[in-house]
């Protein structure tokens, strides 16, 4: 299992979003935020298919996408 990268989902209003970040991708801003809207609004916030091209392009396989999608399911993160 890869641990270069952090994978999380989100219940947005506009339905289930996924993050897939690196240490480095983390913008300065998320840690300065005042609240989770101004946390998320820098963070590229994908759909189940664009995560899944992410985790491909990242170089992963069909059997570690599966693997990353439940994993970010199980980090749902709150955001209010």
């Amino acid at each position: 299992m890869r641990t270069d990268f952090f994978v999380a989902a989100l219940f947005r209003p506009e339905g289930e979003r996924f993050l897939v970040l690196r240490p480095a991708e983390f913008p300065a801003s998320f840690f300065f935020a005042t609240s989770w809207d101004e946390k998320v609004r820098e963070l590229t916030l994908l759909t189940e298919d664009g995560f899944r091209v992410r985790l491909t392009e990242m170089g992963l396989s069909s059997d570690e996408e599966d693997y990353q999608l439940e994993r970010a399911r199980g980090l749902h993160l709150s955001v209010r």
